[in-house]
């Protein structure tokens, strides 16, 4: 019996999903679609703002013409902490007695006001250490999110954050590369990460998004915010349009990002010596954007690309080439809808 999954991404540009079919190692997609996100705060108090969000989330998923009423949500990076952190080596026991007290020092929020996950991912023998990748999410949101999905009929049954979503859907789809940074460009912000020998082990927040590149232009052309959207996909940041303005525009903010990615390669590169980081993936809705990936390549000197989650998932053929234009924006609903139980 196949097991069905939809991935829910709530962003705050647009809501994305997007529901696989797995059957043993067999993973098919049924269908993915997105909807504009209704101008609400999803973190606000208003118990109407989650009305009108739940509205359109079952829009969608109406549209979508659902196999299950099972989701796995995914919870906005900026408002949760996902953090690798260092400890002395001890064991599994140990480790679960004493994670609130080493959650404390990166957690910027009272412990009672989180909840915490955690998982071991890697242990080094010889410097007796170990790598734990530590996530602490508002019980608020939490619960936020979980009423909004209540009032569209749909079973929540797994929440996570954005970049472990989106991680995961790359490894999906480039599964023998064995060391990847993922740059996943939001409306709000950016996330880098290093995914090594198929695991996260690396991930950094930059508050620079879609949004802001958008803000930037609207500001400077007197452009209203939807105008300057669709100048910032159709012409981006090749010096040869529009005089090379939209690039002008946008460039000192990727050149305030370019270095943040650098500082991330030579982590990595002081961290595991004996191995190559050589492909950059990027995802978001911003990833397709005309010069962005020629501009990473010739600024990080790595080679990038842009993610495309429905690698190694079977699909008819005319799906797939519909969702072709769109497919980075669906990485983080993929990767959701990828989870196993």
């Amino acid at each position: 019996m196949p097991k069905i999954l939809l991935g829910l991404d709530i962003g705050s540009h647009t809501i994305k999903a997007a529901q696989l079919s797995r059957n043993k190692n067999k993973v098919s997609l049924i269908s993915a679609g997105y909807i504009p996100t209704p101008k609400v705060e999803v973190d606000s108090t208003g118990r109407t703002d989650e009305q009108i969000m739940a509205n359109s989330i079952s829009q969608l998923t109406h549209d979508m013409k659902l196999s299950t009423n099972e989701v796995a949500i995914s919870l906005p990076s900026y408002k949760v902490v996902t953090q690798v952190i260092e400890t002395p080596l001890i064991s599994d026991k140990e480790l679960e007695s004493s994670i609130q007290w080493e959650a404390e020092e990166y957690i910027p929020l009272p412990l009672n006001k989180v909840k915490i996950d955690y998982s071991v991912i890697a242990k080094n023998e010889l410097n007796k250490k170990m790598k734990i990748l530590l996530v602490a999410a508002p019980i608020s949101l939490i619960e936020k999110y979980m009423r909004i999905i209540e009032l569209t009929n749909l079973t929540t049954i797994s929440i996570e954050t954005e970049i472990l979503a989106a991680v995961r859907s790359t490894i999906n789809s480039l599964p023998t590369l064995p060391n990847i940074i993922q740059l996943s460009i939001g409306a709000t912000n950016t996330e880098i990460a290093i995914i090594r020998q198929q695991q996260l082990v690396f991930v950094k927040i930059i508050p620079i998004g879609g949004n802001t590149l958008s803000r930037a232009i609207s500001e400077e052309l007197a452009f209203d915010f939807q105008q300057a959207e669709e100048y910032k996909k159709t012409y981006g940041i090749e010096e040869d349009k529009l005089e090379g303005k939209l690039a002008k525009i946008m460039n000192p903010f990727f050149n305030n990002l370019f270095p943040e990615i650098d500082k991330t390669i030579t982590y990595f590169k002081e961290e595991y010596p004996k191995e190559d980081l050589m492909t950059l993936v990027i995802s978001g809705g911003t990833a397709k954007m005309p010069g962005l990936m020629l501009g990473m390549t010739k600024n990080i000197g790595v080679n990038s690309q842009i993610s495309n989650p429905f690698i190694n998932i079977q699909s008819d053929q005319e799906v797939l080439t519909a969702l072709n234009q769109d497919a980075p924006i669906y990485t983080t609903a993929v990767g959701l809808a990828l989870k196993e139980f």
